[in-house]
């Protein structure tokens, strides 16, 4: 069995998980910028500290990058998205930058994609690519690839990156084979949505409010 869970936002619900049996264990991001005030900076950050740690223990869990996080690297100047944390975005950028290393932008399970929002064929060949998880050696190379392009103000738009897509453009223009596992949108339940005619399915993860965690 393997878990998905949704994002973070300095909430410590994903530690629920970590004595059950799984095979691997994925994130889809956004460990920084809680809409909720009483997970403020220092609750996020130590959250941040904890679940790097924790996935320096064990491999078994696996770390997406999300919008929210993004915006603090280096290199990505001018991206800046609600909830930015100025007064603290050194120390973020930091913590961020020290533990890169865990962190990929698509990360396969089967014929399963995980990622913070999903991967179009668009935004894939717009990269000259083929396979999905060439996104992450593209970004190794540059980080401005996934910059929010301003198409569509919600990020609802086929040319946006896996960490900006929304779901009806994802499921207008999946990858076939696939079956992809996505936060980013928040949700009232974990939902399933069907793509290439059935074949595939966007699986929408992103339940904040209630804690939920995706078994596949």
């Amino acid at each position: 069995m393997r878990l998905a869970i949704g994002d973070i936002h300095g909430k410590p619900f994903w530690k629920h998980y970590l004595d059950e049996d799984y095979a691997a264990f994925y994130v889809t991001g956004d460990y920084f910028d809680s809409h909720d005030p009483s997970v403020g900076f220092q609750k996020q950050y130590k959250n941040f500290v904890e679940i790097c740690a924790a996935a320096r223990k064990d491999r078994r869990l696996r770390l997406c990058l999300g919008n929210h996080d993004y915006h603090y690297l280096r290199g990505v100047d001018g991206e800046q998205y609600s909830g930015f944390q100025e007064r603290h975005s050194g120390k973020i950028s930091e913590a961020l930058e020290q533990n890169i290393d865990l962190f990929a932008i698509v990360r396969s399970d089967g014929d399963y994609l995980i990622s913070h929002a999903g991967v179009t064929n668009y935004f894939l060949e717009s990269l000259g690519l083929y396979d999905p998880l060439e996104i992450n050696d593209a970004f190794l190379k540059d980080r401005r690839i996934l910059v929010f392009n301003g198409v569509n103000i919600y990020g609802d738009d086929v040319t946006q990156s896996p960490i900006w897509i929304r779901p009806a453009s994802l499921c207008a223009d999946p990858l076939a084979g696939y079956n992809q596992i996505v936060g980013h949108t928040p949700v009232g339940a974990i939902s399933e949505l069907e793509i290439n005619d059935g074949k595939n399915r966007v699986i929408l993860i992103d339940t904040y409010d209630t804690e939920s965690i995706y078994r596949f």
